[in-house]
């Protein structure tokens, strides 16, 4: 699954998935969480003033809610291995690839910059704690919407289970998936990951 992030689905989006199944031959889904207006306010509108959201708390939390049941609607479509997927999300959608990552059935969980999270490491301590597989992480060097003591905190909290990587890229680290050095350095990462942990298909 990749998820997009506030912008909504784009163009590098596409591409993105389209060498994701041309490549590596994974079955894909892009949720349009956003796109329109209408899904970027309500979730953007929660994400300002529902401090259970902010936080990126487990119970309470409708996007999160939403995101999960759209990753079971994922697993019953006809060709996707259910025991095995893997999970990309960016800003906003970060924290949720962080929850993601208790379940079993995830075993490639991607985050970019998680913006979740005003305090601690973006997610619960109590959820942090049942991580089950390696996360990999990708970060810029100065983000104030994902600061380093975050990513220093998750990595304490997952306790080596984080693979972070750093860029000296602006927030928004997929958008320049093809258009700069750093940006397929990103992407060929993510690639390499799904394949490791995913095996080709």
């Amino acid at each position: 699954m990749f998820l997009p992030d506030a912008t909504g689905v784009k163009e590098v989006t596409k591409k993105s998935a389209e060498i994701l199944c041309n490549d590596g031959g994974y079955n894909v889904l892009i949720p349009d969480l956003y796109s329109g207006g209408v899904g970027m306010q309500k979730y953007c509108i929660q994400f300002l003033f529902s401090e259970m959201v902010r936080n990126n708390e487990a119970l309470g939390n409708t996007p999160l809610a939403e995101f999960f049941e759209i990753l079971d609607q994922f697993k019953e479509i006809e060709g996707v291995d259910s025991n095995n997927i893997g999970v990309v999300g960016q800003c906003l959608t970060g924290g949720f690839v962080l929850h993601a990552a208790i379940r079993p059935e995830v075993k490639a969980p991607v985050v970019f910059h998680h913006s979740f999270g005003l305090k601690g490491s973006g997610i619960p301590k109590s959820c942090s704690s049942l991580v089950q597989h390696k996360v990999q992480g990708h970060f810029s060097y100065i983000d104030p919407l994902c600061p380093s003591w975050r990513i220093r905190q998750l990595a304490t909290e997952l306790e080596g289970q984080l693979e972070p990587h750093w860029y000296p890229l602006p927030h928004g680290i997929p958008h320049f998936f093809f258009n700069n050095k750093e940006g397929k350095k990103a992407f060929q990462r993510m690639l390499d990951f799904f394949k490791e942990q995913l095996g080709e298909k």
